[in-house]
């Protein structure tokens, strides 16, 4: 994704931040800022050396934590908050990796860790709320400092954002134009902006404005339309936001800017390329492994219960359609009566309702379940999805990786739409944004919603967060069947 360069400036400003805070403790502890300079205290240097890296991933948190959005970034009481807790969860890892790393300086003295979250906490407060915060809202009061924005879509939202900008605009946005089918160029659209060309013109008027960003507010489109409009942004050079009531599933699971009180969703400036891809793989299998090492007294006591309860194997196999459509075995511990899913003509059609969207997410059709066919241990396992577990197997396969969309049965792929498949131009994951966000309490439409957000924003980071959100999903069973 492309962020504004005000936002490079403040992680680089933390990032030397949270050294310096971390140098003023040591000092603070050993009485002396020799070791700065001389390393008169062996053990010292070293710590000083891994933490400007470690510091790197510290940045991180700030990111999860979302303190580069512009309106935590302008806020108070909000900023703080989120501040303080980045800080302990930063000495937290500060703790652990010297555990790890043997570190003698922090070890045989806590009061290291606690100088440097005192201080890290006034330094950053210092340099964020009142430096950094007070002189962006005076670069974009006086003009000083600008990003050019095209709205596409001149209807009644892009009308509303227009007129919040005009009237409270502590972003540096200057609406340049408009982009709609349905105006003539050069009308005046609102307060004197005007439609400067048709939604197709996306690349050419975002080059011929200089266009740091593009804020998509059409409506009344399919999502298929939506999603050619964003396709088409993602051509251009500017970062692309979105305002429309297709992703308004988005805000309800993740943190999102707000333009105003409009919430505005950010999407990726390009797919993720190959090398990125690498990564995902290698995080994959790394994760999956030791997943699976782990957690093998939970497989057996899991298998030891299934063989208890009911006749039949432990694990369940099933054909499912991974990416670009093509079939692989899928892996579950059993959780039904063997048999149980041979036939059932009735919930095909339920699901080919559900797909069609004439049945609602209120009616529970993304799981449609027979509860008379579900063993005893099956209701546990399905509830707090252990029996989804084997599928780690599937992760060092290369059937799935650990983030992505649910893959789908055959039958339903046959229901699918062909914007839906393109939920499936990626690898299927174990987990993604559907299972973090409700599982069975969303709708199909919303559903492959979600999953385009994850295709187009995809990254280590938003894997790491879908993982981490995974666990408390699964330990209070919300949303599953």
């Amino acid at each position: 994704m492309r962020y504004p360069a005000f936002k490079y400036i403040l992680a680089f400003l933390d990032w030397i931040t949270l050294n310096l805070a971390f140098s003023a403790a040591v000092a603070l502890h050993v009485h002396s800022t020799d070791w700065l300079f001389v390393p008169t205290f062996p053990f010292a240097a070293p710590e000083l050396v891994a933490f400007m890296v470690c510091s790197i991933a510290a940045l991180m948190v700030f990111q999860y934590s979302n303190l580069y959005k512009i309106n935590v970034i302008l806020s108070v009481a909000d900023h703080l908050v989120r501040l303080t807790k980045s800080i302990v969860y930063i000495s937290a890892g500060v703790v652990i990796l010297s555990f790890f790393a043997k570190s003698h300086l922090i070890l045989d003295s806590r009061l290291v860790v606690f100088y440097f979250a005192t201080f890290g906490m006034c330094l950053l407060v210092i340099t964020r709320l009142v430096v950094f915060r007070i002189g962006l809202t005076l670069l974009f009061h006086y003009n000083l400092y600008h990003r050019n924005a095209i709205i596409i879509g001149a209807g009644r939202i892009g009308r509303l954002l227009a007129a919040k900008l005009s009237i409270d605009n502590p972003y540096g946005l200057r609406v340049v134009g408009f982009l709609d089918d349905s105006w003539q160029i050069g009308t005046p659209v609102f307060h004197g902006i005007k439609a400067i060309g048709v939604i197709d013109d996306i690349q050419r008027q975002s080059a011929r404005w200089a266009a740091d960003e593009i804020i998509v507010c059409v409506e009344e489109v399919t999502a298929e339309q939506l999603l050619d409009i964003l396709e088409k942004c993602q051509e251009t050079d500017a970062s692309i936001k979105i305002v429309s009531p297709l992703y308004d599933i988005l805000p309800s699971f993740r943190f999102t800017e707000l333009y105003g009180d409009i919430p505005v969703v950010g999407l990726a400036q390009s797919a993720p390329g190959a090398v990125v891809a690498i990564y995902k793989r290698l995080f994959d299998i790394a994760l999956a492994i030791v997943g699976t090492v782990i957690l093998a007294p939970l497989f057996l006591i899991i298998a030891i219960a299934i063989k208890i309860d009911s006749p039949g194997s432990v694990l369940y196999k099933q054909v499912r359609i991974g990416k670009n459509g093509k079939t692989f075995a899928f892996y579950k511990f059993r959780s039904m009566f063997v048999g149980s899913d041979d036939g059932d003509d009735s919930r095909r059609e339920k699901v080919a309702q559900f797909i069609l969207c004439k049945a609602s997410a209120a009616d529970g059709s993304t799981k449609i379940v027979d509860e008379s066919k579900i063993t005893r241990v099956g209701r546990f396992i399905r509830k707090t999805s252990v029996d989804e577990l084997p599928q780690l197997f599937n992760v060092i396969k290369g059937d799935m990786s650990l983030v992505g969309p649910r893959p789908c049965l055959p039958y339903e792929w046959e229901h699918y739409e062909e914007w839906h498949k393109k939920r499936l131009s990626v690898m299927p994951g174990c987990t993604g944004v559907w299972q973090v966000s409700g599982r069975s309490a969303v709708g199909f439409n919303d559903m492959v919603i979600l999953d385009f957000y994850y295709i187009q924003n995809s990254s280590l980071l938003l894997d790491i967060q879908l993982i981490l959100k995974t666990i408390p999903v699964m330990i209070s069973g919300r949303g599953a069947k």
